[in-house]
């Protein structure tokens, strides 16, 4: 008598090739989801290897990347790093000019902030710059040469009204503020595509609004440098 042939001996071809497919592919997300970075020239190298494993790519072809997209991690780490001595070097001039009381540098989760209280750069009630603050607003506008950072310019107030023609709220004054501050650093050359301005009115103290010296405090432009990388718990540099 003959034994009938045993059926579905191993695996089928289809299922073997689609297996190998699902593995590449979750090697593929693995190595996206470890980039700490977004790397143009790793993630093309990567969907390259992976198109030519799957057969997509005929053979001979290439991965094109345009030669301006590409942008090193080691790059940007060493900008960051120049970016870093500037704002050493802007610390040392606000002591020189002994505006350490006026002028607070700290580093927070988005990067660095230069707080400013207003009565460096306005008169009370107004958000023209005055003559004054210019060599601080330059110094300051410098340290964004070859800077991966983007620069957002808050302006903040007290918890005082003001009913002006110009200003009816806070809320007008503490943007034209943060604009005009944003408008001065394009002047001096800063790109204006790096640039954003908002104004919170009183709503963000950085203590409460219960003394004039509270108030004072309160009363600030803050120009944040966005950093692209890392992430420290805020604190004053001059402490």
């Amino acid at each position: 008598m003959k034994r009938k042939k045993k059926e579905n001996q191993g695996a089928l071809a289809w299922m073997v090739t689609y297996s190998d497919m699902l593995t590449l592919l979750l090697v593929f997300f693995v190595i996206l989801l470890s980039m700490a970075i977004f790397d143009k020239v790793k993630i093309e190298k990567a969907a390259g290897s992976i198109k030519a494993s799957l057969g997509v790519l005929k053979q001979g072809s290439k991965v094109k990347i345009k030669k301006e997209t590409i942008i090193s991690e080691d790059e940007i780490v060493e900008e960051i790093q120049s970016t870093e001595k500037r704002i050493s070097g802007l610390i040392n001039y606000i002591e020189s000019v002994e505006l350490k009381n006026f002028i607070s540098i700290v580093k927070t989760d988005r990067g660095i902030s230069v707080r400013i209280l207003d009565s460096v750069l306005f008169r009370s009630g107004y958000a023209e710059l005055m003559n004054s603050a210019v060599p601080i607003l330059e110094k300051i506008a410098s340290v964004d040469k070859n800077s991966p950072y983007d620069i957002l310019v808050e302006g903040h107030t007290d918890d005082v009204p003001i009913h002006s023609a110009r200003f009816p709220s806070n809320w007008e004054l503490s943007t034209s503020r943060a604009v005009s501050v944003v408008k001065f650093m394009i002047r001096v050359g800063v790109k204006p595509e790096k640039l954003s301005a908002v104004g919170y009115s009183k709503y963000h103290p950085i203590v409460p609004n219960i003394t004039p010296g509270n108030r004072a405090v309160n009363r600030r432009v803050e120009i944040n440098f966005i950093d692209p990388m890392f992430s420290v718990s805020g604190k004053n540099i001059f402490k």
